[in-house]
């Protein structure tokens, strides 16, 4: 939060949750509360940090490396010694 929606002080810090019923919504929603220092209102609001965002598309892996080169090295000898 930038600024109290009160008086616009950037003195706004986070408050504690006072109930049981502060303490549930706090778990459900993603309001927080906030306290400013100059003119003492208090309310939620919700964190941007918090809000929900899309996530960013995963990258695809890259392609496993081609190791026929290493298996023909590999089974090169052993067809002759057998």
């Amino acid at each position: 939060m930038e600024a109290c929606p009160a008086c616009g002080s950037r003195r706004v810090y986070r408050s504690r949750t006072r109930s049981v019923f502060e303490r549930i919504r706090r778990q459900v929603t993603t309001k927080r509360p906030f306290r400013c220092h100059n003119c003492n209102w208090r309310g939620w609001v919700a964190e941007a940090a918090r809000l929900v965002t899309p996530r960013q598309p995963a990258k695809a892996s890259p392609p496993p490396p081609d190791l026929s080169a290493v298996d023909s090295a590999l089974d090169g000898p052993a067809k002759r010694d057998g």
